[in-house]
């Protein structure tokens, strides 16, 4: 007797992927299609993300109409285009339908320079500056996590930006540092006939018909997609996907708020600077530009005007014994860690294939959690490896390369 390679328990559906077990949220699911790949038929399904499963899974028979029959699937394309198996071909057999989660208002504030309006009991205007840990204490948003334990922070009543009012704006706030400004707000909308009508409406409002459309970004029969300023630092986008050979219309637009001010007293460090001993330095010779961003780290300091001297504006990495501490200075930015927070270090080198080759400075911490410090060509940084261990007295790891594909 063959074991069932897929079946579904409660609202999850487990099935087999290349021997490995994958599972879908089907509370989460949005729309799901029929697909041929390699002569095979696969129902395709979007449920938090991309699900690609095969018809010739043992169950899958079985497994098939007690879907079909809880989502209402069109079965009759289901069937014709398996049957068919014409290849590559795609046909979309549901969509759940989705309720018009927004308003273009009558009237146009103009007050989106300085922030949004939180629909509370009385109404409260938000600055654009006002931190991740601000926001939470004033209660107006919750915390949700993905199924990959992702962090995001969901608004609990209606947002205004400008003359548009949105329920349920969303922030991702994964490896965000609490008191910088947030970052990016995201949200899925939908008009009230699932199309790209909310797509139109958005460029109709924000966008004037006589620009040219390709200093924004590109509208073409497979998608949209445009990036404009929106106010003072926030830039804005706006994206939709229609049904092609590589994409899946879901009947939403996409559309994010991009935080692009600079906060420059995260990045000050006065109280470091006037105490710090530079012990000794490693030189790269070389510019290379810090990996990380201030707004993700407090680690990350400007490169304090000593070790610019000491390196002639070049970048590299110090240790400071007396205050127990080591430096990574890239061109304006530095990340300044504790000894006792770092484990090791690891260069990783990357052959060229399909990508480009290159080599990554990594800083695993004590936490188990690792920062992506530098990119560099391949191989650079492997010279500087015996230095930065007798400098350190932290190990560094050089694991076997592999190739970009």
């Amino acid at each position: 007797m063959h074991r069932k390679e897929i079946w579904i328990d409660g609202d999850t559906l487990f099935y087999k992927d290349h021997g490995h077990l994958e599972k879908a949220n089907l509370q989460t699911l949005k729309y799901a299609y029929v697909q041929i790949l390699g002569n095979v038929p696969f129902l395709f399904l979007f449920a938090d993300h991309q699900h690609y499963i095969s018809t010739e899974l043992n169950g899958f028979d079985e497994i098939y109409p007690e879907l079909s029959n809880r989502f209402h699937f069109d079965n009759t394309t289901f069937f014709v285009v398996s049957k068919a198996k014409k290849e590559d071909d795609k046909v979309k057999i549901w969509t759940k339908k989705m309720p018009q989660n927004y308003q273009i208002l009558d009237t146009y504030p103009g007050d989106e320079d300085f922030g949004y309006e939180v629909n509370t009991a009385p109404k409260q205007m938000v600055s654009w500056d006002t931190t991740y840990e601000q926001l939470e204490a004033l209660g107006c948003v919750e915390t949700y996590f993905s199924d990959f334990g992702v962090k995001y922070l969901r608004f609990k009543y209606p947002v205004r930006i400008g003359a548009l009012l949105i329920l349920q704006l969303e922030i991702y706030a994964e490896n965000t540092r609490s008191n910088a400004p947030v970052q990016e707000f995201f949200v899925q909308l939908y008009d009230e006939t699932n199309t790209d009508q909310s797509y139109q409406q958005l460029r109709e409002l924000w966008i004037d018909e006589d620009i040219d459309i390709d200093q924004y970004g590109y509208e073409r029969n497979d998608q949209c997609h445009l990036r404009f300023a929106l106010s003072k630092g926030i830039e804005a986008s706006i994206c939709y996907t229609y049904d092609a050979d590589y994409c899946y219309d879901d009947g939403s637009t996409s559309l994010h708020f991009y935080n692009q001010r600079q906060y420059h007293h995260l990045l000050e460090n006065q109280a470091y600077e006037t105490v710090m001993q530079v012990t000794e330095i490693i030189s790269f010779h070389k510019k290379l530009d810090m990996s990380i961003s201030y707004t993700k780290s407090s680690a990350i300091k400007n490169v304090p005007s000593k070790i610019h001297q000491l390196l002639k504006n070049q970048s590299g990495v110090w240790v400071d014994d007396v205050n127990q501490k080591i430096g990574f200075a890239g061109i304006d930015t530095a990340l300044i860690l504790d000894f006792d927070e770092i484990k090791y270090f690891t260069f990783q080198n990357i052959l060229p294939a399909k990508g480009p080759g290159y080599a990554d400075f990594m800083v695993h911490l004590s936490t188990e959690e690792y920062l992506h410090v530098f990119t560099a060509d391949t191989y650079f940084f492997d010279q500087f490896a015996q230095r930065l261990e007798q400098m350190t007295k932290i190990a560094v790891e050089i694991p076997q390369a592999y190739y970009n594909c």
